[in-house]
């Protein structure tokens, strides 16, 4: 099989390259262009003289995929290569080397992207923020944000924290502003954004989900509105000798919260371990208190009276308060039954704080704020001053129930 020339000007024509039949053997173009036939197959090759004068063939693919001119075009290619004193085999070898590896490093960068969007996915932020303060909360307020992130959030779950517009946050908060949850979640999700900033997941910047930003979007609220709904203080007095005076069971709960100045889950769930009828006295336990330490709470001679009659189950984890269905405590909405409209049960905490902060009154603010619960100062203050302040407290929440129920 030699190597045949097309015409005498070793030029080939595509009249001739269509031909149904060609003879086995290798076609010049010319300047080192050939077309090989091997049977049925049709290839272009470029031949040249490497290094040392040594023969090379550098394929330039099939016909017809390949046309002439293209062919050609290819032989150019190659021929400028040789030109410049490279070798065009080796120069496409070198080609292809650095397609690959910039296939590999754009797959590299695509993969480094897509970790990075999962790391600053909202969804993913928020999760981790929970779990980072859940051990400083109980368990029924890190269930709470999660469903804030499953029920309300869901538009903001793939998009990165870093991502985020007020005007996104807006369209995730715009279903449920005007429900009290509202306010709460736009202030989750502000949070979650300061710990993503702070923690270096997102650079820093205005944060977008802040108030002063979502009230340009949606309407302003009324703060006020959102806080609990409170009786005048001069009113509870007469709300107090109603409830005992009224039989069932959920009024003695609702009255000795009244009485404690105490959060209503705390009642409901208080159980006989925790209460001391001797000592006049009621410990909640960390697991179960909001700022997750103990928290005594003295108890009047109104108080304990009331205790002292509830008749029910005195095993030690027994609940004080039992609800309809054994061995559960009473519904979260069921004191809301008896308290009239707007007024909420954990508003008379802020009755007792205006009782106790009244014109004339001889107690102070910072330990109504003790009776409450509240963490007063800062955690430095508080590591060097552990007095809960129990017998100051017990002489404010005795005058408290004397106001309540002076004949008690």
């Amino acid at each position: 099989m030699g190597i045949n020339m097309a015409r005498a000007s070793n030029k080939l024509t595509d009249t001739w390259l269509k031909r149904s039949k060609i003879d086995n053997g290798i076609y010049g173009d010319g300047d080192g262009l050939y077309l090989r036939v091997q049977g049925s197959g049709r290839s272009w090759v470029y031949i040249y003289a490497g290094a040392g004068g040594k023969r090379r063939e550098m394929g330039l693919g099939a016909y017809p995929s390949v046309g002439l001119a293209d062919a050609r075009g290819r032989a150019d290619a190659a021929r400028k290569i040789r030109a410049t004193g490279g070798d065009p085999i080796e120069a496409r070898d070198a080609a292809k080397e650095a397609a690959a590896l910039a296939l590999v490093r754009e797959a590299e960068a695509q993969a480094r992207e897509q970790e990075q969007a999962e790391l600053t996915a909202f969804a993913n932020v928020a999760e981790q923020f929970v779990r980072a303060k859940e051990k400083g909360w109980t368990h029924d307020i890190a269930t709470k944000y999660r469903g804030y992130i499953r029920n309300h959030l869901g538009t903001l779950s793939s998009v990165s924290c870093c991502d985020l517009t007020t005007l996104s946050i807006c369209e995730a908060l715009r279903p449920i502003w005007d429900t009290p949850t509202g306010p709460f979640v736009r202030s989750f999700v502000e949070r979650i954004l300061d710990y993503a900033m702070v923690s270096g997941i997102c650079p820093e910047r205005l944060n977008p989900a802040r108030i002063d930003a979502v009230k340009h979007v949606l309407h302003d609220r009324d703060y006020e509105g959102e806080h609990h709904a409170a009786m005048p203080y001069a009113d509870v007095p007469a709300f107090a000798k109603a409830l005992r005076s009224t039989p069932g069971y959920v009024q003695p709960a609702l009255l000795f919260a009244i009485l404690t100045a105490s959060r209503q889950r705390e009642v409901r769930e208080m159980t006989w371990r925790e209460v001391d009828l001797d000592a006049a006295l009621w410990v909640i336990p960390k697991a179960r208190y909001k700022t997750r330490v103990d928290h005594r709470v003295p108890l009047s001679k109104a108080a304990v009276d009331l205790l002292k009659g509830i008749v029910s189950n005195r095993e030690p984890d027994a609940l004080v308060f039992a609800g309809r269905l054994k061995g559960r405590p009473m519904s979260q909405h069921a004191f809301a039954t008896l308290i009239p409209e707007p007024f909420k049960a954990h508003g008379f905490r802020t009755s007792f704080v205006g009782w106790a902060t009244r014109p004339g009154s001889t107690f102070t603010d910072d330990m109504a704020q003790r009776c409450l619960g509240h963490l007063i100062g800062t955690a430095v203050t508080r590591a060097y001053d552990r007095d809960d302040r129990l017998p100051q407290r017990r002489e404010m929440m005795d005058a408290w129930a004397d106001y309540l129920l002076p004949s008690a």
